[in-house]
């Protein structure tokens, strides 16, 4: 159960990471920008992200899978420990669902985002570490920290979620 949850984070804990992070572009978090591709922005890049971000806690916090489904394309994966991968934004959404099902009394704290995006402005990865705790379906109180990963592609001039993921650091 406690794994499941922590994925939930790996979407949930970079958004809000990302809301309140302090990471910066691609050249001041260590990745050169010599080789970006004409055209590319990655300052508006970083700020679109951060704005997909700071709409989901409030889908996260509500429950709202069809949302969350959303960010994912057809080729979207989201990886939960225990489960197998969910491919595209149905079976993201009825993942989730499954997980909002068994928890109660969610509470997240974050770390500093890191964003990075790729040089041709098509790829981005956010990593974020996270805290939480929650009550699960049989009423016991369980915590979890780990970090997150999460990998962007613009498709169509829009970041969408390409593969979703996290690392609890909780012994299991």
């Amino acid at each position: 159960m406690r794994t499941r949850i922590a994925v939930l984070l790996a979407i949930a804990l970079p958004v809000f990471a990302a809301c309140g992070g302090s990471a910066g572009s691609g050249a001041q978090n260590g990745v050169a920008q010599a080789g970006a591709a004409a055209g590319t922005d990655r300052a508006a890049d970083e700020a679109a992200l951060r704005a997909i971000y700071q709409k989901m806690p409030a889908q996260v916090i509500a429950g709202d899978t069809s949302a969350i489904g959303a960010l994912f394309p057809d080729d979207g994966v989201e990886i939960m420990a225990g489960a197998a991968p969910a491919q595209g934004h149905a079976a993201v959404a009825k993942q989730f669902a499954g997980v909002f099902a068994s928890m109660k009394n969610l509470s997240i704290t974050f770390g500093d985002a890191v964003v990075t995006v790729a040089g041709a402005g098509d790829l981005a990865v956010i990593k974020a570490p996270y805290q939480m705790s929650y009550t699960d379906a049989k009423g016991k109180k369980a915590t979890d920290h780990g970090t997150t990963m999460t990998v962007f592609k613009k498709i169509d001039g829009q970041w969408k979620i390409l593969y979703d993921t996290n690392v609890s650091e909780v012994a299991q």
